[in-house]
């Protein structure tokens, strides 16, 4: 596990997420997208499989931090670089076909989403995010009261792409406001978690 030296300011700000975070995704996703990453639709399938085994998605799909490729379409996306991604040469337009697409920051709550959701997926993008309280609170306000939440995350000391968080900070979040059905650790990430909202 790694040992928390806590926020490196720098790169834990709006700022930051601007003029680093956002674009170093953008720069990857450019790189790794041509060499087959995502893009090949066998390995791609092959790879969300067990992923949406373990969430069993259902009814109406929000997805937040979807990236180039939305895996949950037809879905509602909330994906800040959404148009951007879709301007790369290797991304498909088939990829966002029946895709309703917010490009925007989860940080900011949207009105028209309360309460529509009834499987709300945010797959390793907390960690590039920063400010991950303000999204995990805004994925159960999006939820109905019967929906599935599922999350995966890495926790990291902040470096370029990924803000970071601690552990325990976020297991303290997460359980004030959800009940964990199912956890996995490793799984693809350092953590993943479904989940329904506390009552």
């Amino acid at each position: 596990m790694t040992t928390w030296h806590g926020p490196q300011p720098d790169l834990c700000t709006w700022a930051a997420w601007h003029e680093i975070h956002q674009r170093f995704e953008l720069d990857w996703w450019r790189d790794a997208l041509p060499k087959g990453h995502s893009g090949d639709d066998a390995n791609f399938v092959a790879r969300w499989r067990p992923i949406k085994e373990f969430i069993q998605p259902c009814g109406l799909i929000l997805d937040i931090g979807c990236g180039p490729r939305p895996p949950f379409a037809p879905c509602i996306a909330i994906e800040p670089l959404a148009e951007r991604y879709q301007r790369l040469a290797s991304v498909s337009p088939r990829w966002w076909d029946d895709v309703t697409v917010y490009a925007q920051p989860a940080e900011r709550f949207i009105e028209g989403l309360w309460g529509a959701a009834d499987t709300v997926v945010c797959w390793n993008c907390l960690d590039h995010a920063v400010g991950w309280r303000d999204i995990l609170c805004n994925m159960r306000l999006y939820g109905k009261p019967t929906a599935r939440f599922a999350i995966a995350t890495d926790f990291h000391e902040p470096f370029i792409g990924h803000p970071g968080f601690p552990r325990d900070e976020f297991m303290v979040e997460v359980t004030k406001q959800f009940t964990i059905l199912d956890r996995r650790e490793p799984f693809g990430h350092d953590l993943a978690l479904l989940m329904q909202c506390r009552v």
